[in-house]
């Protein structure tokens, strides 16, 4: 994992002079957590880009879920559970110049997940995201986005004892942005 974060500064270095402009992101998100439960949460993300293409660098939190199956085996009992995505990717934004401007993006997650009474190792997963901003191109301007985020932490629930579970799901965020 160290040579992709290597690898993501580098081209971030040589990319520098297109990655002049940036904007940040505040925002409210509502979206799957673990195993079918929801949470709501807040996140924020700085951008580093040009016109069309950013680099996105996001994190976001979301509240604890309670009472929630965390692995499967019926012997553990219901547990809280969170997680904090920290995400970084790429995004295209489209029709620039325009007061309503769709993107996509993906990238990579580092999710750090906790539950209460069991052990989570955090792991790396994925995301893919699509929305619109609306507003002027620079300044003050509003986002709604659909994120899907995936990634598999193991939990420890004995000695000896781990299970590979699927956290994330579908999700999305409104928010403001201030882009410079």
């Amino acid at each position: 994992m160290r040579r992709v974060f290597l690898v993501v500064a580098a081209c971030l270095v040589m990319a520098g002079p297109a990655l002049a402009d940036g904007g940040v992101d505040l925002f409210g998100t509502y979206g799957e957590v673990i195993n079918g439960e929801y949470g709501g949460g807040i996140g924020v993300r700085v951008s580093l880009g040009g016109t069309n293409l950013m680099v996105d660098f996001t994190a976001t939190w979301y509240k604890e879920v309670n009472d929630v199956e965390v692995v499967s085996s019926s012997a553990v009992p219901d547990d809280s559970f969170q997680i904090f995505p920290l995400d970084v990717g790429i995004r295209y934004i489209f029709a620039d110049g325009k007061k309503v401007r769709p993107y996509f993006g993906l990238g990579v997650s580092y999710m750090v997940a906790d539950a209460n009474r069991l052990r989570v190792d955090d792991d790396f997963g994925m995301y893919g995201m699509g929305g619109i901003r609306f507003g002027k191109q620079h300044g003050i301007s509003f986002m709604i986005e659909g994120l899907y985020r995936w990634s598999e932490v193991t939990v420890t629930y004995g000695p000896n004892m781990d299970e590979d579970v699927t956290v994330g799901g579908f999700g999305g965020s409104a928010g403001i942005s201030l882009v410079f």
